[in-house]
């Protein structure tokens, strides 16, 4: 039903159009333009960057939704995630997601660490994290400028060492492409 395949040139007018909609973009950081030659150049700067990568979720073979793995540190064994439906019919599945990325990440990536910072009042995103195991660590008091004011920012990490106890999760597991 699920599956991931890796971010394509042909998915950027899609990705576009999630991004900048108002569901997507009301937690992100940055607010981008929706500009598809800025979206190319975009494409073609993390196309070229081992330390990130990103991968379309499908469902049935439609898109869905974006997934990634940022800032991925090898010598430390670490890495942020970021994720988002764009398409909220399928927004009911976005909490079964996770699993995968995680299995990847720790099982066949030999992580040790995944990492995601969570601007405060994205509730569901927070209590996701804790569902998995997560550990709250920090908050970050006024931490990114947006709409006018200063918002916190909420960082979770989640250990390999806490993950492979949580074996009820260990059966979600599917291919990502680097």
């Amino acid at each position: 039903m699920i599956s991931f395949r890796k971010l394509e040139e042909r998915d950027l007018e899609l990705v576009l159009e999630w991004r900048t909609s108002e569901h997507v973009t009301q937690y992100m950081y940055t607010d981008i333009e929706k500009d598809l030659v800025n979206q190319y150049k975009w494409f073609e700067k993390i196309s070229n960057d081992d330390t990130q990568y990103y991968w379309i979720i499908e469902v049935k073979n439609t898109p869905i939704g974006l997934i990634s793995l940022n800032q991925l540190d090898r010598t430390n064994k670490k890495s942020s995630f970021a994720y988002y439906i764009g398409d909220l019919n399928y927004s009911i599945i976005a909490g079964r997601i996770h699993p995968y990325l995680y299995n990847f990440a720790f099982y066949e990536l030999g992580l040790n660490k995944v990492y995601a910072e969570v601007m405060r009042g994205n509730d569901g995103m927070m209590k996701m994290h804790k569902h998995y195991g997560f550990t709250h660590v920090a908050t970050f008091k006024d931490h990114i400028y947006k709409y006018d004011q200063f918002h916190d920012v909420e960082y979770f990490e989640l250990l390999a060492s806490d993950w492979t106890e949580c074996t009820k999760f260990h059966k979600f597991k599917l291919t990502f492409v680097l």
